[in-house]
């Protein structure tokens, strides 16, 4: 044998250059990242070393808005390659969730593949509003002659890419979708009609681009039945085709995302009747081949999309109806999931939502509990774990079914609504922005109040409720008439400051405004609707001074809003009154 004999300096370069080339690609910091941005935020990557730009696609780089669909837009590079950044061509729907997907066939400037698939959510801004909606109108969904078509819930997503958001209505008793297209002002004139097959139940739906054509799909499961639906969407309001799965019986809940970095969607549901849960992997054409995994419980009924551990690789909070439980399976980023943990709820849940409701960056999760007319909160921990649940029970709500969560007074912090089947009501939630709610607020449907989709509907910047009521076959458009302009948070200013206290409070309430100079201040309090019900204007020197609400005690309990301008400066706080 021929011994070779390197100088130093080769076998130094020898070793670099063989050491990169098996080095697997790694991300390092994302935005954006905080509970609530801005519409047409940029959406940036730093990975830990420089990438092959040509493995940056719309297909490997996977933006989709759960109303506004598949984000297009451009890529730029930036840091020797090290940094993508993706413009949307047009703003997100305000009060969305937005995912990111990043696949691995993203490689670096060496060729090393991105370690794991890694995705992360984020939730676009909303504009000041209100709990307390008035209903404007509502949409009757039988045709003449028709009898029931239990109308359960609908799809909010933007299905003829005008920007606004349309309605897919799913009804179990008349095997049909119906498609409300959005006339540019939040309103619904009209639908059309489309057969999903003799006793296919249509129950619970959700969006996505399965093909990878940039349009939004939509998947539709049967309630009571084995069944699951994929329609591909044309962009123009309808759907081109539908194909049927088999699965386990009792599909009640069901979840969009590449669980395994292909670039393509998956699907994952949970089935009530036969106790386990599927895995549809997507075959990289928009069809699927499915798996049925069994876990304890034996009855296992919702689910929700989430990265529980912070890894990037996105997990399952999920609950089983009768064992009254609700818990977390862990993605392995190959399209498999185990079980890490559970936790005991009040009552059997029916559907669960999730979000960051305490600030802390961590998912947590909402439990409709249905026969024990409680809805629990239970908080994400970031290891894949939940806390011991918080359980609401407000007045007037019996069997809550459904519940939704979104920004709905756009104060930053993440309110939710139940869906009240045996109470003809919904009951809306306020987030007193540590994950504690409060001020409960009423709203009424005919007959059964179903499930609440909470959306822009009018594009006007703050989230609207829509409801469905499967007994009444009708939607019910609630209208966000919009509060205090600008954010609800309190702000400091360079050359002023507003202290108040006591909060909460149960009699006066003092703020101490310091001002450098004098001039004209106006103080303004809204109501937890978003009322103004006081509001003062006077001249006050400059330095320190005090100002007392003296009345603010004999206000009922709830989150009030308390305003104060001077010369274009606004400073914005919350008034909690204890009565």
């Amino acid at each position: 044998m021929k011994k070779l004999n390197l100088p130093l300096s080769a076998l130094f370069l020898f070793y670099h250059i063989y050491s990169v080339q098996g080095q697997s690609l790694q991300v390092s910091t994302t935005a954006p990242s905080g509970q609530t941005v801005s519409a047409g935020s940029a959406i940036t990557v730093t990975f830990d070393q420089a990438i092959n730009p040509l493995t940056v696609s719309s297909a490997s780089f996977r933006v989709f808005g759960r109303w506004s669909g598949p984000a297009k837009g451009q890529f730029a590079f930036l840091e020797n390659n090290a940094t993508v950044s993706f413009q949307p061509d047009e703003p997100f729907i305000a009060g969305e969730m937005v995912w990111v997907q990043l696949s691995k066939s993203i490689t670096s400037a060496n060729g090393g593949a991105l370690e794991n698939p890694y995705a992360w959510p984020f939730a676009i801004k909303a504009a000041p509003g209100i709990l307390d909606q008035p209903l404007e109108s509502t949409i009757e969904l039988r045709l003449p002659g028709e009898d029931y078509l239990q109308t359960y819930g609908a799809y909010a997503g933007d299905m003829n890419n005008d920007g606004y958001s349309d309605l897919v209505a799913v009804n179990e008793s008349s095997d049909d979708l119906r498609i409300l297209l959005n006339d540019g002002t939040g309103h619904y004139p009209d639908f059309t009609v489309y057969d999903t097959g003799d006793d296919s139940t249509p129950s619970p739906s959700e969006g996505a681009d399965f093909n990878n054509d940039g349009e939004i799909d939509l998947v539709v499961t049967t309630a009571w039945d084995s069944e699951v639906r994929v329609l591909m969407g044309d962009g123009q309001g309808n759907f081109t085709s539908m194909d049927t799965y088999f699965t386990s019986n009792g599909v009640r809940g069901v979840v969009v995302g590449d669980f395994n970095g292909d670039g393509w969607d998956d699907m994952l549901t949970t089935n009530r009747l036969a106790g386990n849960i599927s895995i549809f992997l997507n075959d990289g054409d928009g069809t699927f081949t499915a798996s049925t995994v069994n876990l304890p419980n034996q009855d296992e009924t919702a689910c929700a999309l989430v990265d529980a551990n912070h890894d990037g690789i996105m997990d399952i909070y999920y609950a089983a109806f009768n064992s009254q439980l609700c818990g977390v399976l862990l993605g392995d980023g190959n399209g498999a999931f185990a079980l890490s943990s559970q936790m005991a709820v009040q009552g059997r849940p029916w559907m669960i939502g999730a979000a960051d409701l305490n600030g802390d960056g961590h998912p947590d999760l909402v439990s409709a509990n249905s026969n024990s007319n409680k809805t629990a909160v239970l908080f994400g921990d970031g290891q894949g774990g939940l806390s011991q649940p918080t359980h609401y029970a407000p007045p007037n709500c019996q069997f809550p079914l459904a519940v939704d969560i979104g920004d709905l007074d756009g104060d930053g912090d993440m309110d939710f609504i139940t869906s009240n089947y045996s109470s003809d009501n919904y009951t809306v939630f306020e987030n007193d922005g540590t994950g504690q709610f409060t001020t409960p607020v009423t709203l009424l449907a005919p007959k059964a109040s179903s499930c609440a989709i909470l959306h822009d509907r009018d594009n006007d910047g703050d989230i609207d409720i829509t409801g469905t009521d499967e007994e009444a076959d009708v939607i019910l458009l609630f209208k966000n008439v919009g509060g205090p302009s600008g954010a609800i948070e309190e702000e400091t200013h360079t050359d002023w400051s507003v202290v108040v206290s006591p909060n909460p409070a149960s009699d006066i309430v003092r703020f101490d405004l310091e001002l450098p100079k004098p001039g004209k201040v106006s103080v303004v309090v809204y109501s937890p609707k978003g009322i103004a019900i006081s509001q003062t204007e006077q001249w006050l020197p400059s330095g320190e001074n005090e100002i007392f609400l003296d009345g603010f005690g004999r206000l009922p309990s709830g989150i009030y809003h308390l305003e104060i301008k001077r010369e274009g400066l606004r400073s914005k706080h919350r008034l909690i009154s204890i009565d």
